[in-house]
């Protein structure tokens, strides 16, 4: 199995991102994207109506996040938005954007009215001179800012998003007390991510010992206006007593395949040590290649309990930003989902202990009495994957067999198994792709001679 580190877990797996425009008019010096500019797709329509119908149906996801490249230069945005917004299955709608075309009150207006209740808008540096050397477009910051005070007047959510570089580091809490100012529901912390520049020439990864210390006062900062903060991709030790604020999560995300090839791996050397090694990714590959495993730095807290390699990932709290926390979405499943397995734990004395579904899988744990338990996992019918059995719409595994009766397991999990299979009609749905694959993930390249070409969502 593959290391936790190198997943993208924890998941919220009550959130879902998608990926529909790939354009942007800054030219952030971090972008990790910065190569798939104009060349990776967005999600085309009909995909996109595909997922929120499947949400409608399903009940999967609580929150709709749009981000990109930047979104506002998507001129089909707002077919996107008024098809969500009709579907009524969403909580939320988030828009991920570098602020700067909200200074036009009357677009932020209608992004508003268009169901946008959240906006997560980019905010690099305190000033003009610092803001405007990173996007490396004048009057950046000044378009953020008045994108910032709109959204203020139109009393949406709003959190603020700061990669942090050698170029910001040390400017981190003046740009608090600047979001101060627009009364933020949260400021987001995310440590420079290499994704197209892995030996990192442009200097622009900055070193544990100054990066801990710059972020542990910006999150103090934060805490004394009252602010919710958190902290991503930095391990939680070098962050003192504000460790807590460390979070790692991230939704479930329909993108272009292609974007994860890059997408640093994580690790610790103190990984089986550390109490908090299941949520802290320590150090990306990139990080350590440059500047080593800091393990004069680092600083594990001992475990209470054995590490084990978490089977399915960590699910991570709502995400309700600025607001007390709220109890999930209940894990009740659709009764089709349910109809699979309904009397299978009951005919063999056990209990279906709980269930879970989410885009990629569905998973019945059973448990018996005196402490016995197998999981039964489906995930998408695939021919070339390995599988126990394949029904119409699934591959079929059982894992974590626990207990000393393992013919008392293996009734059950026979029972299981024949019961998915004469249930399954082939109407159920799971994908465990993360995004688009294949020739539709990407736009062609024009030649220098030739035009570029215009694509049509459905292409």
């Amino acid at each position: 199995m593959k290391s936790y580190k190198g997943r993208f877990e924890p998941t919220r797996f009550e959130d879902l991102a998608v990926t529909i425009d790939f354009h942007c008019h800054s030219a952030c010096r971090f972008c990790i994207v910065q190569e798939g500019m104009n060349y990776f797709r967005g999600v085309p329509f009909d995909a996109f109506r595909e997922a929120v119908d499947d949400n409608a149906k399903n009940s999967r996801y609580r929150r709709l996040i749009f981000t990109g490249g930047e979104v506002t230069l998507e001129p089909k945005l707002f077919d996107y938005l008024e098809y969500a917004g009709r579907a009524k299955s969403f909580d939320h709608i988030r828009l991920q954007t570098n602020g700067r075309r909200l200074a036009d009150m009357d677009f932020a207006r209608r992004l508003v009215d268009a169901g946008v209740d959240e906006f997560f808008v980019s905010l690099h540096g305190p000033d003009a001179e610092s803001q405007d050397h990173i996007s490396q477009r004048p009057g950046s910051f000044d378009e953020a800012i008045a994108g910032l005070r709109n959204l203020r007047e139109l009393g949406v959510c709003i959190i603020t998003n700061t990669v942090l570089t050698t170029l910001n580091v040390d400017r981190l809490t003046d740009l608090v007390d600047l979001a101060s100012g627009f009364s933020p529901a949260r400021m987001e912390f995310w440590n420079y991510l290499p994704m197209e520049d892995y030996a990192d020439t442009r200097d622009l990864l900055v070193p544990m010992a100054r990066l801990g210390p710059a972020l542990s006062n910006a999150l103090g900062r934060a805490k004394q206006l009252g602010i919710p903060a958190l902290a991503k991709y930095v391990p939680r030790c070098v962050l003192g007593e504000h460790g807590d604020l460390t979070d790692n999560s991230q939704p479930d995300v329909i993108i272009v395949e292609k974007f994860y090839d890059v997408y640093p791996e994580f690790n610790c050397i103190y990984e089986a040590q550390c109490e908090f090694s299941e949520t802290c990714l320590g150090l990306h590959h990139p990080y350590i290649s440059k500047f080593g495993w800091e393990e004069n730095l680092l600083s594990p807290t001992p475990r209470t309990t054995p590490w084990k390699e978490p089977e399915y990932g960590m699910a991570a709290d709502p995400d309700e930003p600025g607001r007390p926390g709220r109890d999930a979405r209940s894990s009740t499943l659709p009764r089709e989902w349910t109809a699979l397995v309904e009397g299978v734990a009951e005919s063999c004395g056990a209990r279906l202990e709980s269930a879970h579904l989410d885009r990629r899988r569905c998973i019945y744990q059973f448990a018996f009495p005196d402490g016995g338990s197998v999981d039964i996992v489906l995930t998408k019918h695939d021919p070339d994957q390995p599988a126990l059995i394949r029904t119409r719409s699934f591959n079929v595994h059982y894992r974590n067999v626990v207990g000393a009766n393992k013919d008392q397991l293996a009734t059950l999990t026979r029972a299981a198994i024949r019961a998915i299979a004469e249930r399954d009609q082939g109407n159920l749905k799971l994908d465990a792709r993360k995004g688009l694959v294949g020739a539709a993930a990407f736009r062609q390249r024009a030649s220098r001679a030739e035009p570029s070409t215009t694509f049509s969502e459905n292409e």
